[in-house]
């Protein structure tokens, strides 16, 4: 998912990980749980209603799929435009497909974390709970971490402006620089509440912004989506 291409397929997997990790984590803060407002915190009530809307659908939501780009720009980079699909599920598990421009798997099956590349013959994989950065991914966000007390500011903002005309946008500030970004920011669709863009800015200035099409909740997804089956003859290494 990052496009800079380390020789080290250990550094590799460690920058695949975080990418995919932050940006699961952040989809998944913003459409599945979404916390209350914390105590103490002013919101505008338009902003206290579309909080409340949010986390009142998808508490229900089980299952998301999505058509995803990804657009990754960095000082020192040129710009990256990489494309595939998203499969999301409760509890601690995800599918990142990449299709264009390099074919390639980020799998979690809710205990171990997997890239796979098919053109390296190479599979990495991690403990969940010990792969590097995976604090911010979804999996843990949705078991571990207190939701109320990951933001220091949650509000409205017009600038960036929305994709589509219509569409809210919000800007999420992190209380701890351990989440290994600066800023994310959401936008949403009014009706039917869909997550379309989240935009995060990375601490080193790096940015990366997912924008998503095709949302569907709630559909059958089979177990076998998040098991990740290794062809013969490649490589299988474990994450130092």
């Amino acid at each position: 998912m990052i496009p800079m291409r380390a020789r080290d397929p250990q550094v590799r997997f460690a920058r695949v990980r975080r990418a995919a990790g932050r940006v699961s984590g952040c989809l998944l803060v913003m459409i599945l749980l979404l916390p209350s407002p914390a105590q103490g915190q002013s919101r505008s009530p338009s902003l206290e209603s579309l909080l409340t809307a949010l986390q009142a659908k998808y508490a229900r939501v089980r299952t998301l799929t999505a058509d995803f780009v990804h657009l990754y720009t960095a000082v020192g980079s040129p710009p990256r435009r990489e494309e595939g699909t998203v499969v999301l599920a409760r509890p601690r598990r995800m599918r990142w497909h990449y299709h264009r421009p390099e074919e390639k798997l980020f799998i979690s099956d809710g205990a171990r974390v997997y890239l796979y590349v098919p053109a390296e013959r190479q599979v990495i994989r991690a403990k969940l709970r010990e792969a590097e950065d995976i604090k911010a991914a979804f999996a843990l966000l949705l078991s571990e971490l207190d939701l109320r007390r990951l933001f220091a500011r949650i509000e409205r903002i017009n600038s960036p402006p929305p994709l589509q005309a219509g569409n809210i946008v919000l800007r999420f500030i992190p209380k701890d620089a351990r989440l290994g970004f600066s800023e994310l920011i959401v936008e949403i669709v009014p009706t039917p509440l869909h997550v379309v863009r989240v935009s995060i800015r990375e601490l080193d200035g790096a940015r990366s912004d997912f924008l998503f099409s095709n949302i569907r909740e709630n559909v059958p997804i089979p177990r076998s989506a998040f098991v990740l089956t290794i062809p013969p003859g490649v490589q299988v290494l474990d994450a130092r």
